[in-house]
């Protein structure tokens, strides 16, 4: 029994000498160096992927035509062509658009306002009521008004326009007085004369010549070339349309102002001193006739006419109160002091 059990040890030292354990004795001390590494290592990876990828491209085609009087697609509209609401390319009607649209009632369309093109879309026009810079207008009220020119400009006197609805009677392009128009653009009259000549040489009661003029004037009085020392009552008549022919009678003649003067001697101006205030409209032609009552007036022999910018005088007959005149060509001497108010 013993033996079996001593023969048992024996195999298992040996196996346990076999699998690296050492017995080193030094010293007579027994040191058992043992390494004994038991390492169990369960590695277990399981991997599983699965990738499904699923990409679908769809590509949608615009098929509309324009024109076919169907709305598709990126058609606002389609009336088989233009119409007052739709263009003929399918798009809505709207000012601006830079798109002529005549069914629509478009006159233009510049795609805003332009110099020929108003902002709704109506050819551009001084009197169309439409404000439109761009073709120069500052203003547009339909025709003339108190603050707009008719020709859509800012009223402003001095701009050579009359405006009447603004109060202007005048407008000569300035704002100066003293020259017909002043700075309100209100007319203001301007005092001239007129003088033939005070050379005398020859004389009777008094003369007849024709006023004709190229401005309206207004006769306010005269002055005359009396003999010296003398004095008497001086009388102005007129008539429309010439003297000739009526040098022998008062009928159409129109007593006009008298004055009673002392002459202030041969060859100066007698100054009569009326106010007459009449107005002869410009290129009209009337006849006067100044004659004194008593006294000798000096005229001078000859015919040529005196004018200036306002009117020219044309003689004339001379002869005794109070229509017998029979002394032909007379020039009558005398000044002629008149307003032209325009």
């Amino acid at each position: 029994m013993w033996k079996q059990i001593t023969y048992l040890l024996f195999w298992v030292a040996a196996f346990i000498i076999t699998q690296g354990c050492v017995t080193t004795t030094i010293d007579e001390k027994d040191i058992d160096t043992s390494a004994d590494s038991d390492a169990d290592s369960d590695s277990d990876t399981d991997s599983d992927s699965d990738s499904d990828t699923d990409t679908e491209t769809e590509t949608e085609t615009d098929t509309s035509v324009c024109g076919d009087g169907e709305t598709t697609g990126t058609e606002d509209c389609d009336d088989s062509g233009e119409s007052a609401t739709c263009d003929d390319d399918c798009t809505a009607v709207e000012c601006g658009d830079g798109y002529l649209n005549e069914t629509a009632g478009e006159t233009c369309d510049d795609g805003g306002e332009s110099a020929t093109c108003n902002d709704d879309c109506t050819v551009a026009q001084c009197g169309d009521g439409t404000v439109n810079a761009t073709a120069g207008e500052d203003c547009d009220d339909s025709d003339e008004s108190a603050t707009c020119d008719d020709d859509c400009t800012d009223v402003v006197c001095g701009d050579l326009n009359i405006n009447e609805t603004a109060g202007e009677e005048c407008d000569d392009g300035d704002i100066i007085p003293g020259d017909g128009c002043d700075d309100q653009c209100l007319l203001e009259c301007v005092t001239n004369s007129l003088t033939t000549t005070y050379a005398g040489g020859n004389g009777f009661a008094g003369n007849m010549f024709d006023i004709t003029t190229i401005n309206e004037v207004i006769i306010n009085s005269f002055d005359v070339n009396l003999d010296s020392g003398t004095s008497g009552t001086i009388e102005v008549y007129y008539r429309d349309g010439t003297y000739v022919g009526h040098t022998s009678s008062s009928v159409g003649w129109n007593l006009l102002g008298s004055t009673s003067v002392t002459s202030a001697g041969d060859g100066i101006p007698t100054v009569l001193g009326l106010t007459l205030g009449h107005t002869i409209p410009a290129s009209t032609t009337q006849g006067f006739y100044v004659t004194s009552t008593t006294s000798n007036m000096n005229y001078t022999d000859g015919s040529t006419p005196t004018s200036s910018p306002d009117m020219t005088l044309t003689f004339g007959y001379g002869g005794s109160y109070p229509f017998s005149l029979t002394n032909t060509p007379r020039i009558w001497n005398g000044t002629i002091h008149y307003d032209v108010c325009n």
